[in-house]
């Protein structure tokens, strides 16, 4: 007897191919991780908690969301913690959606949107991305019209990288809160994209962003991420997330990364404006296809996807097959340090392009 959902006994796990990454001795692009290990200055904390931790104590976590109401540059009454975006996108779906609402997800995009709409028995409406992987603007304001309950921004998207521009957030927004729809943005990549649709709260109260620190900070084993809407919204999420949901060393962790700014944007100009612009360059140079990102990978279409994938895993570099639309085959990698570009030049040189 399954005694599960029926909407439920329908899915499939979400199953990301993690096992023995930890023990890979090459270069992990597959996960768009930070590429180098996390500030200095919080591993310190992170050990001066754990030399006197007081681990039988509930978590408290007092002045984290007006620190990073302080970074976002908006009013800590807008903000709530979770844990990892996962959790904030969890309780989106949750919270505001019910079985048989229209959801409108983009495809291809990040699977959790998917799964959480899943749960919930949405009536997902899956538009595609334009032939260039830019938001189908168009596409989403005509389903807007017809009346859905969320639409769903991620941007820059996950897995291509593409970013929509403001200018459209707000258009979708404008026709959106005409029709009483939400519009979830999810930011994961804001740290590298610098484009946020935060300055547009105040403006519409239909807006919902994530953000995480999983990403450019490089903490994404301590699942930390948070929600950015208006207060009634905030309030209305509350009711479900639990009230320790965030553990006391990731709350030590987020707030010294806060403190460490200059340690973050070191890392991002590295990636954004030195290792970005060097594979892009070789991309360009032997006639790979790639798509513009605004982040901190490539979504690419080698000539053989299968052989250039294992041919770069068999030479220490691990990425992550994709397909694209009409099931193209496509690879993403995570762009890191000017360093670990070369390397992954190297390879392409001596076992892909030459071979």
């Amino acid at each position: 007897m399954n005694y599960a959902n029926k909407n439920i006994q329908r899915m499939k796990p979400y199953c990301p191919p993690l096992n023995g990454r930890r023990e890979y001795t090459g270069l992990n692009l597959d996960f768009n991780e930070r590429t180098i290990p996390t500030s200095k200055k919080v591993l310190t904390k992170i050990r001066e908690y754990l030399e006197n931790p007081d681990l039988q104590m509930y978590p408290e976590y007092g002045g984290f969301e007006e620190k990073i109401a302080g970074y976002v540059g908006t009013d800590e009454s807008k903000m709530m913690i979770t844990n990892g975006s996962d959790q904030g996108i969890d309780l989106i779906f949750r919270t505001f959606t019910d079985v048989g609402d229209k959801v409108v997800i983009p495809v291809p995009s990040f699977a959790m949107f998917f799964q959480c709409a899943e749960v919930r028995a949405n009536n997902i409406l899956k538009i595609p991305y334009n032939d260039d992987y830019t938001y189908p603007i168009e596409k989403v304001l005509k389903e807007i019209e017809k009346g859905v309950k969320l639409v769903v921004i991620c941007n820059p998207n996950n897995p291509t990288g593409t970013l929509t521009p403001l200018e459209d957030i707000e258009q979708i927004l404008r026709a959106a809160l005409e029709k009483d729809t939400l519009v979830y943005v999810d930011e994961a990549y804001y740290e590298f994209s610098k484009v946020s649709a935060v300055t547009l709260l105040d403006k519409y109260p239909n807006l919902i962003v994530t953000r995480t620190f999983s990403k450019a900070f490089g903490l994404c084993s301590l699942r930390i991420g948070y929600v950015i809407a208006s207060e009634e919204i905030i309030g209305e999420m509350l009711k479900i997330r639990g009230p320790y949901d965030m553990n006391m060393i990731s709350y030590i962790a987020a707030m010294e990364a806060l403190n460490d700014i200059e340690d973050l944007e070191m890392y991002v100009n590295e990636v954004m404006n030195i290792g970005k612009p060097i594979l892009e360059e070789f991309f360009e140079e032997n006639g790979i296809k790639f798509y513009p990102s605004g982040t901190n990978f490539l979504f690419f279409a080698p000539e053989n996807r299968d052989k250039t994938w294992q041919a770069l895993k068999d030479n220490g570099i691990l990425t992550r097959k994709k397909n694209g639309l009409n099931d193209e085959p496509i690879i993403r990698i995570t762009i890191g340090t000017s360093k670990q570009m070369k390397q992954v030049i190297n390879v392409f040189k001596k076992y892909i392009i030459n071979s």
